[in-house]
Protein backbone atom coordinates (compact mmCIF):
# COMPACT_ATOMS: atom_id res chain seq x y z
CA UNK A 1 0.00 0.00 0.00
CA UNK A 2 1.51 3.60 -1.07
CA UNK A 3 1.81 6.22 1.54
CA UNK A 4 -0.80 8.33 -0.09
CA UNK A 5 -3.67 4.98 -0.31
CA UNK A 6 -3.26 4.90 3.27
CA UNK A 7 -3.32 8.15 3.89
CA UNK A 8 -6.58 8.70 1.87
CA UNK A 9 -7.87 5.70 3.41
CA UNK A 10 -7.17 6.73 7.02
CA UNK A 11 -7.63 10.26 6.42
CA UNK A 12 -10.09 10.89 9.59
CA UNK A 13 -7.91 9.02 11.86
CA UNK A 14 -5.13 10.99 10.98
CA UNK A 15 -6.88 14.03 11.39
CA UNK A 16 -7.83 13.35 14.96
CA UNK A 17 -4.19 12.36 15.71
CA UNK A 18 -2.95 16.12 14.44
CA UNK A 19 -5.51 17.66 16.23
CA UNK A 20 -4.55 15.58 19.60
CA UNK A 21 -1.18 16.58 19.43
CA UNK A 22 -1.93 19.64 18.85
CA UNK A 23 -4.36 19.88 21.59
CA UNK A 24 -1.72 17.77 24.22
CA UNK A 25 1.06 20.33 23.10
CA UNK A 26 -1.10 23.75 23.50
CA UNK A 27 -2.17 21.75 27.67
CA UNK A 28 1.58 21.75 27.70
CA UNK A 29 2.21 25.17 27.05
CA UNK A 30 -0.66 26.29 29.16
CA UNK A 31 0.93 24.44 32.17
CA UNK A 32 4.40 25.36 31.61
CA UNK A 33 4.55 29.03 30.73
CA UNK A 34 0.74 30.44 30.46
CA UNK A 35 -0.14 30.07 34.16
CA UNK A 36 -1.65 33.24 35.85
CA UNK A 37 0.42 33.64 39.55
CA UNK A 38 0.91 31.07 41.26
CA UNK A 39 -2.09 29.69 43.15
CA UNK A 40 -1.79 26.87 45.68
CA UNK A 41 -5.04 27.84 47.90
CA UNK A 42 -6.49 24.12 47.73
CA UNK A 43 -2.89 22.33 48.11
CA UNK A 44 -2.75 24.94 50.98
CA UNK A 45 -6.49 23.77 52.75
CA UNK A 46 -5.60 19.92 51.97
CA UNK A 47 -2.43 20.71 54.43
CA UNK A 48 -4.02 21.86 56.83
CA UNK A 49 -6.82 19.01 56.70
CA UNK A 50 -4.06 16.68 57.60
CA UNK A 51 -3.27 18.54 60.49
CA UNK A 52 -7.39 18.79 61.65
CA UNK A 53 -7.92 22.04 60.73
CA UNK A 54 -10.45 23.64 58.58
CA UNK A 55 -9.40 27.25 57.68
CA UNK A 56 -6.07 28.06 55.43
CA UNK A 57 -2.84 29.28 57.37
CA UNK A 58 -2.74 32.91 57.89
CA UNK A 59 0.79 33.32 55.15
CA UNK A 60 0.58 33.84 52.23
CA UNK A 61 -3.10 34.21 52.04
CA UNK A 62 -4.58 35.56 48.09
CA UNK A 63 -6.41 38.70 47.98
CA UNK A 64 -9.87 36.95 46.59
CA UNK A 65 -11.78 33.73 46.24
CA UNK A 66 -11.48 33.44 50.20
CA UNK A 67 -13.41 34.13 53.16
CA UNK A 68 -12.45 35.96 56.48
CA UNK A 69 -14.77 34.72 59.28
CA UNK A 70 -13.43 36.51 62.80
CA UNK A 71 -9.95 36.76 61.87
CA UNK A 72 -10.01 32.95 60.19
CA UNK A 73 -9.82 32.44 56.73
CA UNK A 74 -11.78 29.94 54.64
CA UNK A 75 -12.08 28.28 50.99
CA UNK A 76 -15.92 29.05 50.27
CA UNK A 77 -15.77 26.01 47.74
CA UNK A 78 -16.73 22.35 48.92
CA UNK A 79 -14.27 20.56 50.47
CA UNK A 80 -13.65 17.90 47.95
CA UNK A 81 -11.36 19.29 45.43
CA UNK A 82 -8.60 19.84 48.30
CA UNK A 83 -9.45 16.18 49.78
CA UNK A 84 -8.47 14.75 46.28
CA UNK A 85 -5.12 16.44 46.87
CA UNK A 86 -3.65 15.00 50.40
CA UNK A 87 -2.12 12.18 48.65
CA UNK A 88 -0.03 14.36 46.69
CA UNK A 89 0.41 16.79 49.91
CA UNK A 90 1.29 14.19 51.78
CA UNK A 91 4.62 13.66 49.59
CA UNK A 92 5.12 17.18 48.37
CA UNK A 93 3.82 19.41 50.73
CA UNK A 94 1.16 22.56 49.38
CA UNK A 95 3.90 22.93 46.61
CA UNK A 96 1.99 20.01 44.97
CA UNK A 97 0.16 21.65 42.06
CA UNK A 98 -3.30 21.89 42.71
CA UNK A 99 -3.82 21.98 38.97
CA UNK A 100 -3.55 18.27 39.13
CA UNK A 101 -7.68 18.39 40.24
CA UNK A 102 -7.58 20.02 36.27
CA UNK A 103 -5.96 17.39 34.78
CA UNK A 104 -7.19 14.84 36.47
CA UNK A 105 -10.56 16.55 35.42
CA UNK A 106 -9.66 16.18 31.84
CA UNK A 107 -8.80 12.87 31.71
CA UNK A 108 -11.46 11.22 33.46
CA UNK A 109 -14.09 14.06 31.36
CA UNK A 110 -12.05 12.33 28.02
CA UNK A 111 -12.85 8.64 28.93
CA UNK A 112 -16.16 9.31 30.39
CA UNK A 113 -17.24 10.82 27.25
CA UNK A 114 -15.45 8.15 24.94
CA UNK A 115 -17.73 5.72 27.03
CA UNK A 116 -21.09 7.11 26.98
CA UNK A 117 -20.41 8.02 23.06
CA UNK A 118 -19.60 4.05 23.07
CA UNK A 119 -22.53 3.43 24.42
CA UNK A 120 -24.86 5.59 22.75
CA UNK A 121 -23.79 3.44 19.04
CA UNK A 122 -20.86 5.90 18.01
CA UNK A 123 -18.14 4.23 16.25
CA UNK A 124 -14.57 3.97 17.83
CA UNK A 125 -13.17 6.86 15.66
CA UNK A 126 -16.39 8.98 16.43
CA UNK A 127 -16.09 8.30 20.31
CA UNK A 128 -12.57 9.59 20.26
CA UNK A 129 -13.74 13.26 18.20
CA UNK A 130 -16.38 13.83 20.72
CA UNK A 131 -14.14 13.04 23.53
CA UNK A 132 -11.85 15.44 21.80
CA UNK A 133 -14.84 18.05 21.58
CA UNK A 134 -15.47 17.90 25.42
CA UNK A 135 -12.18 18.09 26.73
CA UNK A 136 -10.36 21.00 24.11
CA UNK A 137 -13.58 22.26 22.57
CA UNK A 138 -15.75 23.68 25.64
CA UNK A 139 -14.81 25.60 28.14
CA UNK A 140 -13.48 22.87 30.49
CA UNK A 141 -10.59 23.84 28.72
CA UNK A 142 -9.41 26.92 30.07
CA UNK A 143 -10.78 25.95 33.23
CA UNK A 144 -8.21 22.73 33.72
CA UNK A 145 -5.03 24.22 33.02
CA UNK A 146 -5.37 27.92 34.24
CA UNK A 147 -4.36 27.73 37.89
CA UNK A 148 -7.17 29.96 39.70
CA UNK A 149 -9.16 27.91 42.98
CA UNK A 150 -12.77 29.01 41.59
CA UNK A 151 -11.59 27.33 37.83
CA UNK A 152 -10.06 24.02 39.11
CA UNK A 153 -13.09 23.43 41.38
CA UNK A 154 -15.73 24.27 38.92
CA UNK A 155 -13.70 21.91 36.42
CA UNK A 156 -14.03 19.03 39.17
CA UNK A 157 -17.66 19.01 39.03
CA UNK A 158 -18.29 17.85 35.67
CA UNK A 159 -16.50 14.59 35.05
CA UNK A 160 -18.58 13.23 38.66
CA UNK A 161 -21.33 14.13 36.75
CA UNK A 162 -20.53 12.87 33.26
CA UNK A 163 -19.52 9.52 35.60
CA UNK A 164 -22.94 9.52 36.80
CA UNK A 165 -24.31 9.69 33.36
CA UNK A 166 -22.16 7.04 32.39
CA UNK A 167 -23.08 4.46 35.25
CA UNK A 168 -26.86 5.21 34.62
CA UNK A 169 -26.82 4.43 31.15
CA UNK A 170 -24.53 1.45 31.86
CA UNK A 171 -27.29 0.19 34.32
CA UNK A 172 -23.97 0.32 37.10
CA UNK A 173 -24.99 0.14 40.77
CA UNK A 174 -27.36 3.00 41.75
CA UNK A 175 -25.72 3.69 44.76
CA UNK A 176 -22.51 4.58 42.52
CA UNK A 177 -24.74 6.96 40.64
CA UNK A 178 -25.70 8.72 44.07
CA UNK A 179 -22.02 8.64 45.46
CA UNK A 180 -20.91 10.34 41.93
CA UNK A 181 -24.08 13.16 42.30
CA UNK A 182 -22.84 13.49 46.20
CA UNK A 183 -19.27 14.07 45.36
CA UNK A 184 -20.23 16.48 42.76
CA UNK A 185 -22.46 18.40 45.38
CA UNK A 186 -18.88 18.62 47.65
CA UNK A 187 -17.16 20.90 44.52
CA UNK A 188 -20.23 23.34 44.36
CA UNK A 189 -23.31 23.05 45.89
CA UNK A 190 -25.73 23.87 42.86
CA UNK A 191 -24.21 20.70 41.30
CA UNK A 192 -27.07 18.94 43.79
CA UNK A 193 -29.67 19.92 41.15
CA UNK A 194 -28.00 16.70 38.93
CA UNK A 195 -30.37 14.59 40.66
CA UNK A 196 -33.27 16.04 38.44
CA UNK A 197 -32.36 13.73 35.79
CA UNK A 198 -32.81 10.60 37.59
CA UNK A 199 -36.16 12.22 39.30
CA UNK A 200 -37.20 12.81 35.66
CA UNK A 201 -36.17 8.91 34.99
CA UNK A 202 -38.19 7.99 37.90
CA UNK A 203 -41.21 9.93 36.43
CA UNK A 204 -40.80 8.56 32.96
CA UNK A 205 -40.84 4.93 35.14
CA UNK A 206 -37.68 4.14 33.93
CA UNK A 207 -36.20 3.28 37.34
CA UNK A 208 -37.98 1.87 40.30
CA UNK A 209 -38.80 4.10 43.59
CA UNK A 210 -36.18 1.94 45.30
CA UNK A 211 -33.34 2.39 42.39
CA UNK A 212 -34.15 6.49 42.76
CA UNK A 213 -33.65 6.22 46.96
CA UNK A 214 -30.57 4.61 46.35
CA UNK A 215 -29.69 7.44 44.28
CA UNK A 216 -30.27 9.61 47.07
CA UNK A 217 -29.23 7.82 49.76
CA UNK A 218 -25.52 9.67 49.29
CA UNK A 219 -26.62 12.90 48.20
CA UNK A 220 -28.34 13.85 51.27
CA UNK A 221 -25.39 11.76 52.76
CA UNK A 222 -23.12 14.87 50.80
CA UNK A 223 -25.40 17.31 52.43
CA UNK A 224 -25.65 16.54 55.69
CA UNK A 225 -21.48 16.47 55.39
CA UNK A 226 -21.57 19.88 53.53
CA UNK A 227 -23.82 21.35 56.27
CA UNK A 228 -21.71 20.22 59.64
CA UNK A 229 -18.48 21.60 57.36
CA UNK A 230 -20.30 24.56 57.30
CA UNK A 231 -21.22 25.05 60.95
CA UNK A 232 -17.79 23.94 62.52
CA UNK A 233 -16.91 26.93 60.03
CA UNK A 234 -19.92 29.94 60.25
CA UNK A 235 -22.06 28.24 62.53
CA UNK A 236 -24.62 27.58 60.23
CA UNK A 237 -25.15 24.51 57.93
CA UNK A 238 -26.48 26.68 54.86
CA UNK A 239 -23.22 29.77 55.42
CA UNK A 240 -20.48 28.45 52.90
CA UNK A 241 -19.01 31.43 53.42
CA UNK A 242 -19.15 33.00 50.37
CA UNK A 243 -21.13 35.63 52.37
CA UNK A 244 -17.89 36.56 54.05
CA UNK A 245 -15.59 36.74 50.56
CA UNK A 246 -13.22 39.34 50.84
CA UNK A 247 -13.57 40.33 47.67
CA UNK A 248 -17.12 40.27 47.08
CA UNK A 249 -18.00 44.04 46.10
CA UNK A 250 -14.65 43.91 44.07
CA UNK A 251 -14.39 46.54 41.19
CA UNK A 252 -16.05 45.60 38.52
CA UNK A 253 -17.97 42.75 39.77
CA UNK A 254 -18.82 44.65 42.98
CA UNK A 255 -21.14 46.82 40.71
CA UNK A 256 -23.37 43.72 39.68
CA UNK A 257 -23.43 42.58 43.96
CA UNK A 258 -25.53 46.47 44.43
CA UNK A 259 -28.74 44.73 42.24
CA UNK A 260 -29.09 41.68 44.72
CA UNK A 261 -26.35 38.58 45.21
CA UNK A 262 -29.16 36.37 42.99
CA UNK A 263 -31.36 38.18 40.71
CA UNK A 264 -33.63 38.10 37.79
CA UNK A 265 -31.36 41.68 36.96
CA UNK A 266 -28.70 39.43 36.19
CA UNK A 267 -30.12 36.98 33.71
CA UNK A 268 -30.17 39.21 30.77
CA UNK A 269 -26.24 39.67 31.06
CA UNK A 270 -25.81 35.86 32.03
CA UNK A 271 -27.57 35.19 29.02
CA UNK A 272 -25.49 37.68 26.86
CA UNK A 273 -22.23 35.99 28.51
CA UNK A 274 -23.18 32.69 27.48
CA UNK A 275 -25.12 33.22 24.09
CA UNK A 276 -23.84 36.24 21.92
CA UNK A 277 -20.75 37.83 23.66
CA UNK A 278 -18.63 37.99 20.78
CA UNK A 279 -14.31 38.48 21.13
CA UNK A 280 -12.77 41.71 21.50
CA UNK A 281 -10.46 43.64 18.85
CA UNK A 282 -6.93 43.49 20.02
CA UNK A 283 -5.30 47.10 19.17
CA UNK A 284 -1.76 47.96 18.12
CA UNK A 285 -2.46 51.13 19.95
CA UNK A 286 -4.38 51.06 23.42
CA UNK A 287 -4.24 55.34 22.91
CA UNK A 288 -6.87 55.56 19.93
CA UNK A 289 -6.87 54.59 16.46
CA UNK A 290 -8.81 50.83 15.35
CA UNK A 291 -4.94 49.13 13.92
CA UNK A 292 -5.03 45.44 14.85
CA UNK A 293 -2.47 43.11 16.22
CA UNK A 294 -1.18 39.47 15.67
CA UNK A 295 -3.71 37.44 16.77
CA UNK A 296 -5.81 40.45 16.36
CA UNK A 297 -8.62 39.33 18.65
CA UNK A 298 -9.05 38.14 22.24
CA UNK A 299 -11.89 36.87 24.63
CA UNK A 300 -13.50 39.58 26.92
CA UNK A 301 -12.58 39.16 30.80
CA UNK A 302 -16.82 38.79 30.75
CA UNK A 303 -16.81 36.01 28.73
CA UNK A 304 -17.70 34.34 25.04
CA UNK A 305 -20.67 32.88 23.57
CA UNK A 306 -20.41 29.14 23.80
CA UNK A 307 -20.74 29.49 19.60
CA UNK A 308 -17.18 30.43 19.79
CA UNK A 309 -15.83 28.03 22.52
CA UNK A 310 -17.92 25.04 21.37
CA UNK A 311 -19.25 25.60 17.82
CA UNK A 312 -19.98 22.34 17.90
CA UNK A 313 -23.36 22.86 19.80
CA UNK A 314 -24.57 24.84 16.58
CA UNK A 315 -25.89 21.87 15.08
CA UNK A 316 -28.47 21.91 18.11
CA UNK A 317 -29.62 24.77 16.08
CA UNK A 318 -29.39 23.45 12.39
CA UNK A 319 -30.22 19.77 12.72
CA UNK A 320 -31.83 18.84 15.94
CA UNK A 321 -33.01 15.33 16.89
CA UNK A 322 -34.94 14.08 20.17
CA UNK A 323 -32.98 10.90 21.39
CA UNK A 324 -33.98 8.87 24.19
CA UNK A 325 -32.98 11.41 26.82
CA UNK A 326 -33.59 14.54 25.58
CA UNK A 327 -36.49 15.59 27.75
CA UNK A 328 -34.62 14.78 31.19
CA UNK A 329 -31.40 15.88 29.98
CA UNK A 330 -32.80 19.30 28.40
CA UNK A 331 -34.98 19.81 31.64
CA UNK A 332 -32.04 19.20 33.78
CA UNK A 333 -29.71 21.78 32.05
CA UNK A 334 -32.62 24.33 32.61
CA UNK A 335 -32.89 23.35 36.53
CA UNK A 336 -28.88 23.34 36.86
CA UNK A 337 -28.89 27.18 34.64
CA UNK A 338 -31.23 29.12 36.59
CA UNK A 339 -29.46 29.28 40.00
CA UNK A 340 -25.98 30.37 37.96
CA UNK A 341 -27.97 33.08 35.56
CA UNK A 342 -29.59 34.40 38.59
CA UNK A 343 -26.28 34.51 39.92
CA UNK A 344 -24.51 38.31 40.11
CA UNK A 345 -20.74 38.10 39.30
CA UNK A 346 -21.32 36.37 35.96
CA UNK A 347 -17.87 34.52 36.62
CA UNK A 348 -15.46 37.27 35.40
CA UNK A 349 -12.43 36.48 34.31
CA UNK A 350 -13.01 33.61 31.98
CA UNK A 351 -12.56 32.16 28.90
CA UNK A 352 -15.90 31.31 27.90
CA UNK A 353 -18.98 31.36 30.58
CA UNK A 354 -17.20 28.84 33.20
CA UNK A 355 -20.34 28.68 34.99
CA UNK A 356 -22.07 26.90 32.05
CA UNK A 357 -19.72 23.64 33.62
CA UNK A 358 -23.03 22.92 35.91
CA UNK A 359 -25.07 21.82 33.08
CA UNK A 360 -22.48 21.22 30.24
CA UNK A 361 -22.84 17.25 30.39
CA UNK A 362 -26.34 17.61 30.20
CA UNK A 363 -26.21 19.92 27.32
CA UNK A 364 -23.79 17.25 25.60
CA UNK A 365 -25.91 14.44 25.68
CA UNK A 366 -28.60 16.69 24.76
CA UNK A 367 -26.64 17.15 21.72
CA UNK A 368 -25.63 13.72 20.95
CA UNK A 369 -29.00 12.43 18.82
CA UNK A 370 -27.88 15.37 16.50
CA UNK A 371 -24.93 14.05 15.75
CA UNK A 372 -25.95 10.16 15.12
CA UNK A 373 -25.63 7.59 13.74
CA UNK A 374 -21.86 9.28 12.77
CA UNK A 375 -20.02 12.48 12.52
CA UNK A 376 -20.26 14.16 9.64
CA UNK A 377 -17.39 16.23 8.35
CA UNK A 378 -19.34 19.55 9.05
CA UNK A 379 -18.99 18.29 12.96
CA UNK A 380 -15.79 17.61 12.38
CA UNK A 381 -14.35 20.96 11.17
CA UNK A 382 -16.51 22.50 13.98
CA UNK A 383 -14.36 20.35 16.22
CA UNK A 384 -11.47 21.44 15.23
CA UNK A 385 -12.34 25.38 15.04
CA UNK A 386 -13.55 25.31 19.01
CA UNK A 387 -10.04 23.09 19.42
CA UNK A 388 -8.02 26.05 17.96
CA UNK A 389 -9.53 28.75 19.17
CA UNK A 390 -9.72 27.50 23.14
CA UNK A 391 -5.85 26.31 22.04
CA UNK A 392 -5.26 29.88 21.37
CA UNK A 393 -7.10 31.91 22.91
CA UNK A 394 -7.03 30.59 26.42
CA UNK A 395 -5.47 32.89 28.50
CA UNK A 396 -5.88 36.11 25.85
CA UNK A 397 -7.91 38.01 28.37
CA UNK A 398 -4.32 38.83 29.51
CA UNK A 399 -3.01 39.06 26.48
CA UNK A 400 -0.77 36.47 26.70
CA UNK A 401 -0.53 33.50 23.83
CA UNK A 402 1.94 30.83 24.79
CA UNK A 403 1.28 29.03 21.24
CA UNK A 404 2.72 31.92 19.57
CA UNK A 405 5.51 32.77 22.33
CA UNK A 406 3.94 36.92 22.24
CA UNK A 407 3.95 37.96 26.09
CA UNK A 408 2.92 41.36 26.79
Amino acid sequence: MSILSFVKRHNKLILFILVLIFSLYSTYLYLSVGQRGYDKVLSSLATQFIKGNLSLPIYNLPVRDISNYYNNFYVYFGPLASILLIPGVIFMGDNFPQVAIGIGSMIASFVSIYLISKKLKFNTLDSLWLSLFFVFSTVLFSSSVINITAYQVEALGAPLILLAIWAYIYKKNNLLIGILIGLATMTRITLVLGVTFFFIEFLRKKISLKQFLLILIPVIIALTVLGLYNFRRFHSVFETGYNYNISIKDMPIGENFKYGQSSMTHVPANLYSFLLMSPEPLFKDEKGGFVLKFPYVKVSPWGVAIWFTSPLFIVLLTRFRKGEYTIPAGLTAIILSLPVFLWYSIGYAQVGYRYSLDFLPFLFLLLLPSLSPKLTKTAIVLIIIGVIFNCVYTTSIWEMYPLFNIYP
